[in-house]
């Protein structure tokens, strides 16, 4: 009787399982590392957005609380008519309009780190243009309002962007004193504060600046954000 040589490998048919199973297994993992790829992506869209509006909020904060009171000229002879620090601010509920003003007013504590020849406070403009909104600033120069040129002199500084509604609500020093403790009372606290500043009252407009603003941003994507600023100072 001959030999036989005993024949090793492997036969067609485990060669075709082998492959398909290595196909769906590089399916699967392709498809967990599209999955991945995409969730990584959108978390660093998010946390992108969240910090954009977190550097808004402080920065709004920070020129707020160094807000200074408007300036009649009866009481400073040296300023030319009117007001020479007024402080305005409307909402902005419509941001296909063009463009539209949010708030206006001067500010001081403006660091100057480098000890350039300038002044240290900084007239300063917020405003919404197609949906972005712009910090726009300069060093003050003792001008009233209609001499200040901004789209020639101004520095613009794009601060948010997507935004489809921003509400500002103004607390008064009137409503405050008639309302005490009540003013801050409830979730709907702010519904009747001014929606706009200055106040008409009694045809006399204010001249100062409110004792609390409340702003409320909305964007695109739905998301609603508010932070409320203590100005009494």
């Amino acid at each position: 009787m001959s030999n036989r040589r005993t024949q090793t490998g492997f036969t067609l048919i485990e060669v075709v399982i082998a492959m398909a199973i290595t196909a769906v297994i590089m399916t699967f993992s392709f498809q967990a590392f599209t999955t991945a790829e995409r969730s990584a992506t959108a978390s660093a869209e998010v946390m992108a957005r969240i910090n954009e509006l977190d550097r808004t909020w402080q920065i709004l904060g920070q020129d707020l609380r160094n807000i200074l009171s408007p300036v009649n000229a009866s009481d400073d002879p040296n300023v030319p008519g009117g007001i020479r620090r007024p402080f305005r601010g409307a909402s902005v509920y419509d941001n296909t309009s063009g463009e539209q003003l949010v708030l206006q007013f001067t500010r001081d504590n403006w660091l100057n780190p480098m000890n350039r020849p300038r002044s240290d406070l900084q007239q300063v403009v917020y405003r919404i243009k197609d949906g972005t909104l712009w910090r726009d600033y300069r060093p003050e120069r003792n001008l009233v309002i209609e001499d200040w040129l901004f789209a020639e002199d101004m520095i613009q500084q794009q601060m948010l962007t997507g935004i489809s509604e921003m509400e500002l609500k103004f607390l008064s020093g009137q409503r405050a004193e008639r309302e005490a403790q009540g003013v801050l009372e409830g979730d709907d606290y702010a519904r009747d504060w001014d929606e706009s500043w200055p106040t008409n009252n009694q045809g006399q407009f204010d001249t100062s600046t409110p004792l609390a603003v409340l702003v409320s941003i909305e964007l695109d994507d739905g998301l609603v954000s508010e932070r409320l600023y203590d100005m009494a100072h």
